[in-house]
């Protein structure tokens, strides 16, 4: 742990022992503290627990790498996280309390400690129980919450990568991610001109496709399984620094089709049914609830969401971080899964370049017996 944070810690704890001091109850708390590293995943972010006699525990966490700001704003991700947490918890919306105000800086802070279920441990655990599906009702219940009520008065301002889901952050973040990192990057596919010249207009055609969807609700952009924690009986949000305004299929995609749950399909569609169900309700004039247009833009941004997350998977891995690599085989499942259905939503969506990369991409692995 940094110098640093460990002093704000400690400052921390002499606050509490103050308060303590003046009930007249002991001051022990600098003398016994202990710091416990936790698991980052996939995230620059180091995280510690601190625990002590008699206090409840809390989060300490160093964000410094990721302090950078983005070459078209003047925010970092950690400057976006303390925005959008003040945003979401002004709305009562389940999210962690800094413990550290704003002048002690967005780089290192303290966080209330919400234990260590996550949505995926609580699926590991319990498999596909009647309270885990309930779980996933109560998710997507307040993913729809979250997507109306917290786009009302979300300001774009806050976002350190741009305030909205955009044409470009498509081709270039998601698909040519893709393409990049996870085919040429991580599985050492050769790519030629004539290739990469098909897919850049396929490329194109999914982006202009997506972007005929209603873009003014709040998209969390990582709502999945690992990013929901469970505590005190309710679902928390974590991980939100990436916010932005957005169609509201690319999260609800997120979830149901995360790799790391593996949700059996039957009950894929059943969760999705559930929310077009919540959706109608919360939403009914709107054209979003067309059936129609509904099931094929969840497929679309289904496609899309997958795509990006092989390029991360491929990404991390190759950065050391090699549990990663059990969930690249679930998602290409996915990736297989959902070209069809799209062309079968979009018979003019054919994608022939794509199929083909996935066909080379299912080749390699298994000359290779990865994953």
């Amino acid at each position: 742990m940094k110098p640093e944070l460990k002093n704000l810690v400690e400052s921390y704890l002499k606050q509490i022992e103050d308060e303590r001091n003046s009930d007249n109850r002991p001051q022990n708390l600098l003398d016994k503290f202990q710091i416990t590293p936790l698991s980052p995943d996939g995230s620059d972010r180091l995280y510690y627990r601190v625990t002590a006699p008699g206090i409840k525990s809390f989060i300490a966490t160093d964000a410094s790498g990721c302090a950078e700001k983005d070459k078209n704003s003047s925010l970092s991700q950690n400057n976006s996280f303390r925005r959008i947490q003040q945003h979401l918890k002004k709305l009562n919306f389940p999210v962690p309390d800094y413990l550290t105000n704003e002048s002690a800086g967005d780089d290192l802070y303290l966080l209330d400690d919400l234990g260590d279920t996550t949505l995926h441990n609580f699926v590991k655990v319990h498999g596909w129980s009647s309270n885990t599906i309930a779980r996933y009702q109560e998710a997507l219940k307040l993913l729809l919450r979250l997507q109306i009520d917290a786009a009302a008065t979300f300001n774009p301002n806050w976002a350190y990568a741009g305030g909205f889901y955009n044409y470009e952050l498509i081709v270039t973040r998601e698909l040519n991610y893709f393409l990049e990192e996870f085919v040429i990057n991580f599985c050492r596919i050769e790519i030629t001109t004539a290739v990469r010249t098909e897919l850049k207009t396929e490329f194109k055609l999914l982006a202009d496709t997506a972007m005929l969807a209603p873009t003014n609700f709040f998209l969390y952009r990582d709502f999945q399984s690992k990013n929901l924690m469970l505590f005190q009986d309710k679902i928390f949000l974590v991980d939100f620094q990436g916010a932005r305004l957005g169609p509201i299929y690319y999260d609800l995609a997120a979830l149901i089709n995360d790799p790391y749950t593996e949700i059996p399909f039957p009950l894929r569609q059943d969760l999705q049914a559930f929310y077009y169900d919540q959706l109608k309700i919360a939403n009914s004039t709107d054209t979003t609830t067309d059936p129609a247009a509904f099931a094929h833009n969840f497929a679309l941004f289904s496609l899309i969401r997958t795509l990006q997350t092989l390029g991360a998977f491929g990404y991390l891995t190759r950065c050391g971080k090699n549990h990663f690599a059990q969930y690249i085989r679930p998602a290409l499942t996915n990736l297989t899964y959902y070209l069809e259905e799209l062309q079968k939503h979009n018979a003019d969506c054919e994608l022939k370049t794509l199929n083909l990369v996935n066909k080379r991409i299912d080749l390699w692995q298994k000359e290779s017996c990865r994953l």
